[in-house]
């Protein structure tokens, strides 16, 4: 077998010709090297190598034959003989378990050793969370070398030594659209191996393909402590996915520092279909500069983390009405003017409100876009997190200016169906990292729970 990387592959002997096969034969037959012919060189070695064994084999088949017994212990061989050979035999035996002792390998010595160690300084420090490390660590040294015998990972694979680093994903399972924590602690330098590195999270769905990404940012006043958050797509498969934590050099090099898996829950999605007079329609569909450099501006803000964390949740509704007039994720069919058809995916909540109605922060924050947009008409964008934002389209009037640190339940403006609209309703959106998430998800739990952080990174993963 050839080992090549982590993989094994069988190496297969070259096919011989008929011809080539008749001549090892014909070297056979002669007494060359042939099979047979190596046989007897292997077993005359062995016999040289342990004569007493061999003596003591001939001993055994000349008593197990019946008709020789007798001669054997009257006529050929003498009582001083057998004692002598029972004596060589017990000898040989004592010679044989001293050398299997010291043929046993030298890192299972020292891997049980290890072990050893562990367990007394896990009944030494009972509740230790170094205690709890060390054990963990030692575990997968005996499993790695000793029982399977894997070789470790290849150099130019980092992984993070499980005794200077926990890992979090909180929750464990999720459905498309809602947010994930994701949370690593270290020592004093969080970049591992990697000098002045940033970290970044990446989802993978089961079949590997890349979901989506968020960079980590530092809970600053908490030590070592760094958190990202991630939204699962709406489009997204469900089952076993994986989100990598990579750390990323300033010279562009990456490395992976582990793989944690995540569930993506089964979650379905409502269809509606929109009917869009000309006005609307033209708005979708004429391409317009102004349009394209709107949409650029807020695309750059939705990919840009910051360091501040204004609010870590759980979140408020912006308006009391709780009259859905269309939800997250819907399959949208566009009807335009002239019959024809788009399709797209609704990115928020769209709430029936009158003109006119108070529209309040979801959560404290930062303002920093807040205009008149071409499609989503008076608009408002909060940071909350980094790379987590809260958006306010169709509104009558803004209240607010970028820049502004407003508190949750701050007045913002006022609702109203400027843009592309249909009717008077507040949309309300949130985005994590570009991905648009399910509004309706923040309001249930803290995005950012420093508490369940700090108790899951306390953990072993």
């Amino acid at each position: 077998m050839k080992r090549e990387g982590n993989f094994y592959h069988e190496r297969h002997e070259p096919t011989r010709t008929k011809k080539e096969y008749q001549g090892t034969k014909e070297k056979t037959s002669h007494g060359g090297t042939g099979a047979r012919g190596k046989k007897r060189t292997r077993k005359k070695e062995k016999s040289k190598e342990i004569p007493l064994f061999s003596f003591l084999s001939s001993l055994f088949s000349s008593l197990c034959l019946r008709d020789s017994v007798r001669d054997f212990l009257i006529l050929r061989v003498p009582v001083r003989g057998i004692l002598v050979t029972v004596f060589l035999f017990a000898v040989s035996c004592l010679f044989s378990c001293f050398r299997a002792q010291a043929e046993v390998p030298v890192n299972a010595v020292a891997a049980g050793d290890a072990v050893a160690d562990a367990v007394t300084t896990v009944i030494e420090e009972p509740g230790s969370e170094d205690t709890l490390i060390i054990e963990a660590s030692w575990e997968v040294s005996v499993s790695a070398d000793v029982e399977t015998g894997v070789e470790p990972a290849p150099e130019d694979h980092y992984n993070a030594p499980l005794s200077e680093s926990r890992f979090a994903v909180i929750p464990p399972s999720a459905r498309p659209g809602e947010p994930v924590t994701v949370a690593f602690s270290g020592g004093t330098d969080p970049g591992f191996n990697v000098p002045n590195a940033r970290f970044q999270a990446v989802l993978l769905d089961s079949r590997g393909r890349r979901l989506t990404n968020a960079r980590f940012f530092s809970l600053q006043g908490e030590g070592e402590i760094w958190a990202a958050i991630l939204a699962v797509p709406s489009t997204a498969l469900i089952g076993n996915a994986t989100i990598r934590i990579d750390a990323i050099a300033t010279s562009g090099g990456t490395e992976i520092i582990t793989m944690l898996p995540l569930t993506i829950e089964r979650r379905e999605f409502p269809s509606e279909t929109i009917a869009l007079n000309q006005e609307n329609t033209d708005l979708r569909t004429v391409e317009d500069p102004q349009k394209t450099a709107e949409a650029e501006e807020i695309w750059a803000i939705y990919l840009r983390t910051g360091t501040e964390v204004y609010s870590g949740g759980p979140f408020i509704p912006p308006v009391t009405s709780t009259r859905r007039t269309s939800a997250y994720g819907s399959r949208r069919v566009y009807r335009y003017a002239d019959n024809t058809t788009d399709t797209t995916i609704h990115a928020g909540v769209d709430i029936g409100v009158p003109t006119g109605t108070e529209v309040r922060s979801s959560a404290a924050g930062r303002v920093v876009l807040a205009k008149y947009r071409i499609v989503t008409g008076n608009t408002v964008v909060l940071e909350h997190l980094p790379g987590v934002y809260s958006l306010y389209y169709h509104m009558d009037s803004i209240a607010v200016s970028p820049g502004d640190i407003v508190e949750a339940g701050a007045l913002l403006g006022k609702s109203g169906f400027t843009g592309l609209a249909t009717g008077p309703h507040l949309h309300w959106e949130i985005r994590v990292s570009g991905e648009n998430a399910d509004p309706d998800a923040f309001l249930s739990r803290p995005v950012l729970d420093k508490n369940d952080i700090f108790d899951k990174l306390s953990k072993p993963f």
